[in-house]
């Protein structure tokens, strides 16, 4: 089983490109092969260590955002370049089964019990002496060092071109984004897609790999961008590629059975601090002014010629944002905020852009708004989260878990959604990371016959055993059409 994994792009983003003939390859496969794109809920936070844990172990608690504060381990928990996580790991998956196992896992932020990682992880650099043995073949063939050229020159015409009429139209593009997309994702893109070939190549039972160029983009474009939309293209053509290597391949690869899937969706959003320059870290400070307040990513304000009482750490994940005391043991319950910091709740959930926060009080939490504080469970609490997700049940059971972890913020504070746009308390004009929308409606490209159903998944670790049962009957043989016995040829009763 081949399962390739293409961050960001949301079930509606992924059909409506197929209508518009952004992407014939997907389309073939619906055509001549019977698949069919099926949507499905991936949980909160819409992140992708969060849904990426639940799809490769079957779970993801205490992962509660892109990046975290872990108040045990007193360090800032990220993934990326210069990867946190492996510090803590060993408290994560116990005597969980990876669904990979023995297989190889390109890409992705967990080496979820694969035999080869081809040494790719997730948003890390493909550099060193460990990564030779597949960026040494990859640059030892003309053509593929050709098509990488092609497509980075490309890459940045188009970049540039994009920037330019973003900063014309008033929605500036993220530099930081366009230097990503331009320098590194076209690479990694490249490399991950080669090291595809090789697993194939050896016949590795389970392969998974990552591909997150179009996440990226749309980070800094925007989903709707037109930019975005040509960059989604480009993935298009790997999924074709890596399926069409199937078709009359001497060798294992053409027993291989193909998988895609994406692990959240994206949203149009506005930075926070466009309005007016202010970033929530500078209201905090505000409030807290004998704190040392840092953002991650951000800023660090600090208290001037004021004893410090403190430090605070805010972890941002698109529309989602963790604060931290982090000189203060263990997690703060509603009462111990009110005791030590009167009035700081109702003054954060006052902030104009922020819609509520959330807080741990013994029982499912309190959410607290400009409107004052309800019980998460509560009918006001309905009321208010009922503008985001029509599945307000739902959403009140995954806020609900999110607040149970002991590594979520003291504070679990979510952006407001004005006229369809995410506050986003990151530079970024596309996001993902909080409630509603695109975001937490990702896609599973699985063929009819397989007869899978998503509509019972509510998170992404729902996906796991979907996924589990799938590979164990790839396994077994070929798998029959839905309610047709392969020995007799007569459907099932």
């Amino acid at each position: 089983m081949l399962i390739l994994h293409i961050d960001g792009v949301g079930h509606r983003f992924l059909t409506r490109a197929i209508a518009a003939g952004r992407m014939p390859h997907v389309a073939r496969l619906i055509a001549n092969e019977g698949y069919e794109p099926l949507e499905y809920r991936c949980g909160i936070p819409s992140t992708t260590p969060f849904c990426q844990a639940g799809i490769l172990y079957g779970d993801n608690h205490e992962i509660p955002s892109y990046r975290w504060w872990d108040k045990q381990a007193g360090l800032l928990v990220a993934f990326g370049m210069g990867s946190s996580f492996k510090k803590v790991a060993h408290r994560y998956f116990q005597d969980h089964e990876p669904l990979t196992a023995g297989g190889a896992v390109i890409g992705a932020c967990y080496p979820a019990g694969a035999s080869d990682t081809f040494a790719l992880a997730y948003r890390e650099p493909a550099a060193g002496a460990s990564h030779m043995r597949v960026l040494a073949p990859f640059f030892a063939s003309p053509l593929r060092v050709a098509a990488w050229l092609r497509h980075g020159l490309w890459a940045v015409a188009a970049t540039t071109a994009s920037t330019l009429r973003a900063r014309l139209s008033g929605h500036p593009a993220q530099r930081a984004y366009v230097l990503s997309d331009m320098l590194e994702e076209i690479f990694l893109h490249h490399v991950a897609r080669y090291a595809v070939h090789k697993a194939m190549d050896r016949g590795l039972p389970v392969i998974y790999a990552g591909f997150y160029a179009y996440d990226e983009t749309s980070h800094g474009f925007g989903p709707e961008d037109r930019y975005s939309k040509q960059m989604l293209g480009h993935v298009d053509r790997t999924i074709g590629e890596l399926a069409n290597s199937r078709s009359g391949h001497p060798g294992p690869i053409a027993d291989y059975e193909l998988v895609v899937l994406s692990d959240h969706g994206q949203d149009e959003t506005i930075p926070f601090d466009r309005a007016d320059g202010r970033t929530l870290g500078e209201f905090v400070a505000e409030f807290l002014p004998n704190f040392e307040v840092k953002e991650y990513k951000g800023k660090t304000y600090s208290p001037k010629g004021d004893p410090l009482d403190g430090h605070v750490a805010l972890a941002y994940s698109g529309g989602l944002a963790h604060l931290y005391f982090t000189d203060i043991s263990g997690r703060l319950n509603a009462g111990e905020l009110d005791r030590r910091f009167p009035g700081l709740l109702e003054k954060v959930a006052g902030v104009d852009r922020v819609a509520f926060v959330l807080v741990e009080d013994g029982s499912q939490g309190t959410l607290v708004s400009a409107q004052g504080r309800q019980p998460l469970t509560g009918p006001g609490a309905a009321a208010l989260l009922s503008r985001y997700d029509p599945e307000t049940d739902l959403l009140v059971q995954q806020l609900a878990r999110l607040n149970s972890y002991q590594r979520s913020g003291d504070m679990i504070i979510f952006g407001q959604v004005n006229d369809g746009l995410q506050i986003n308390f990151e530079h970024q004009v596309g996001g993902h990371g909080a409630i509603g929308g695109d975001q937490v409606r990702p896609f599973l490209l699985v063929k009819r016959e397989w007869a899978i159903d998503t509509t019972a998944v509510k998170g992404a670790s729902d996906l796991y055993p979907i996924l589990r049962d799938l590979r164990d009957r790839l396994r077994a043989g070929p798998v029959a059409p839905a309610g047709l016995d392969l020995v007799s040829g007569s459907r099932k009763t």
